[in-house]
């Protein structure tokens, strides 16, 4: 096992719930509300209590980083459903204030709005990174988790496959307009795997002749950064193509966007460390984090349980 892909995968998930507890306060918001309860988010802040969500500290993450960890302990190496169905449950039950007062658990947790089981990707990137499983293996291993919708097949499929190409870079060589036309390649490869949708490549099309454009009007063109997949993924591409040169200012710029910001940081802070590894974490955020030792216990039982022993 490479200790730089190791690494590149532990920042992945660090950087993926540092940058939740950043944008989590402002979930649901919209910029206004941002500005006028916090001013200008810059660093962790405490959620207030609100009709549909719970008062949370500054410094701790959500909901996405809960799924992450249950994907992590249902990993056998690639995620198992059942698992990940129990355990996010039982996260449910445990941290209720951590996602909104009206959240109902539907089976199979996969609506097409589910953005949160996007982390399935995460370890299948590790996995297909280092060779132990092909590209095959993970489109017969999607195709088993039924029923399930194929936009969200399609975003796993994007988001694993940019994970993996942003592990086989070195920071220094990171090129933002190669970033989206790699986007464009496996969005395109997304589609000829599971067909019959093409709600996210319509997205990024409206969105691709906006990257200069402020960040407020790409937002706005997904739906006020909501929850869809299509939405989702958009964005997210579009403020690293923006600011994949510093994590702070990547996350915060999110945040202050309000919307669906738990998982807009959560994706953007994954994508920073899959980049850059544990280097890329700015170390205030990441000795702030309430979440820390959590993260690094489902990381290690990760590696004893499923990690290559190559």
């Amino acid at each position: 096992m490479s200790d730089k892909i190791k690494n590149r995968f532990q920042a992945t998930c660090l950087g993926a719930a540092i940058g939740e507890a950043i944008g989590m306060p402002a979930e649901e918001m919209k910029p206004a509300q941002v500005a006028s309860t916090f001013g200008n988010i810059t660093g962790f802040q405490d959620r207030p209590a609100a009709e549909d969500f719970s008062p949370v500290a500054a410094g701790h993450s959500a909901r996405q980083t809960e799924a992450l960890l249950s994907v992590l302990a249902a990993a056998r190496p690639l995620p198992d459903l059942q698992e990940f169905a129990f355990t996010v449950k039982q996260a449910l039950n445990k941290y209720p204030e951590k996602w909104p007062k009206s959240t109902t658990f539907a089976w199979p947790p996969f609506p097409d709005g589910g953005h949160y089981t996007f982390s399935f990707a995460i370890p299948a990137t590790r996995l297909l990174h280092e060779g132990r499983v092909s590209s095959q293996d993970l489109i017969t291993w999607m195709q088993s988790l039924t029923p399930s919708s194929v936009v969200w097949q399609q975003s796993i499929w994007l988001y694993l496959r940019l994970l993996d190409y942003l592990y086989g870079l070195e920071k220094k060589d990171f090129d933002a307009n190669h970033f989206l036309e790699n986007a464009t390649k496996f969005i395109l490869e997304a589609e000829r795997h599971f067909p019959g949708d093409y709600k996210i490549r319509r997205r990024m099309q409206v969105t691709e002749p906006m990257m200069d454009e402020p960040l407020e009007d790409i937002a706005k063109s997904c739906g006020g950064v909501s929850k869809l997949a299509e939405d989702m993924i958009t964005f997210v591409g579009a403020v690293f193509y923006r600011h994949h040169d510093d994590f702070k200012t990547a996350v915060t710029a999110a945040a202050n966007l309000g919307g669906a910001s738990e998982a807009s940081c959560f994706y953007l802070g994954s994508l920073f460390g899959a980049l850059g590894g544990m280097d890329a974490l700015p170390g205030d955020w990441l000795d702030g984090y309430a979440g820390r030792d959590r993260v690094e216990a489902a990381l290690t039982a990760f590696e004893e349980r499923a990690g290559s022993t190559r």
